[in-house]
């Protein structure tokens, strides 16, 4: 019990309301309503009731809350199908903070009743650690390497091409970027393919290219022969605030949305299971998400010709 003398059971019940009150704002949400029985002529306690019109049709939903250290059991349900029999409810539920036994899974099943769990990771006495399962789609640049074509005459001895500091150059002789950078551009922008395999014969630049040797200037185009790789990674991702119920007949989660925990790269490679295929799991993923590595841009030296400019 709170020091306000509110007593655990009955926050329980009230935060199931309020839950549910979110699902149905239309209804009629009752909490700790009173119905007099139809066949008992008693009145019957309902922890939690909703109740609306569909067109000339009234509903009554009846909820059950059970906050035990213990799983619901068949006393439970068939004492509760009693209670929705004579208060002629049209649908029934029990959530319950520790979940049901076979037993009464079995009965309530049977009896059309709707067996909950509840599921809030707010901080409360039945605060709820969620996560669910996910898969990494990870695409990256593998082997790579270029091709040059040269229009027109070359010098007879040139000197051998270094893509990490080769320098394109603009028909007005300015710098455009280093080969390397061009390719890590055109990738992070996403004019490269992303699906996995082999790719030849990509042309680095749209425009007219140039390379610079000593003080000339000599028409090139640079092509390149790309690999995407697709590396896979399956484990739990973690949920920082969902709210709602998880039916316990079903293992689906009711709720109005969730919100995911912060996800890191080196956290998927480091921890997560590394896999070949979707195939090789035994459990389905909730989610897939896919991710595009993203490569720095290498600092340009200019040459000291053109930094004097």
């Amino acid at each position: 019990m709170t020091k306000d003398g509110n007593k655990k059971w009955k926050r329980f019940e009230k935060l199931v309301a309020e839950i549910q009150e979110s699902f149905a704002p239309n209804a009629e949400v009752t909490h700790n309503d009173k119905i007099l029985g139809i066949i008992t002529k008693k009145v019957r306690q309902v922890d939690v009731s909703l109740k609306g019109n569909i067109a000339q049709y009234k509903i009554l939903i009846a909820i059950e809350c059970k906050d035990s250290k213990i799983r619901a059991d068949l006393p439970e349900i068939e004492g509760f199908a009693e209670k929705l029999k004579d208060i002629e409810a049209n649908k029934g539920v029990i959530v319950s903070a520790s979940g049901f036994t076979d037993s009464a899974k079995t009965k309530a099943k049977a009896a059309g009743i709707e067996i909950y769990r509840l599921v809030d990771t707010d901080k409360h006495d039945w605060q709820t650690y969620v996560s669910i399962p996910a898969l990494c789609d990870i695409r990256s640049l593998g082997k790579f390497n270029f091709t040059f074509r040269y229009i027109g005459k070359l010098p007879s001895i040139i000197t051998t091409l270094n893509a990490r500091t080769l320098l394109l150059y603009a028909d007005n002789g300015s710098v455009i970027d280093s080969v390397i950078n061009l390719l890590a551009k055109k990738w992070n922008e996403g004019f490269l393919p992303k699906e996995p395999g082999i790719y030849k014969g990509i042309k680095l630049a749209d425009n007219s290219t140039y390379l610079k040797l000593e003080t000339s200037f000599y028409r090139i185009d640079v092509f390149v022969n790309i690999e995407v790789r697709r590396n896979l990674y399956f484990g739990q991702l973690p949920i920082e605030k969902i709210k709602g119920f998880r039916d316990e007949q079903t293992g689906g989660v009711i709720t109005h949305g969730f919100e995911t925990g912060t996800l890191k790269m080196i956290d998927v490679e480091e921890k997560w299971q590394k896999i070949e295929s979707e195939k090789d799991l035994a459990v389905l993923p909730v989610l897939t998400l896919g991710f595009i590595n993203h490569y720095p841009m290498l600092e340009i030296k200019f040459p000291q010709s053109q930094e004097n400019k």
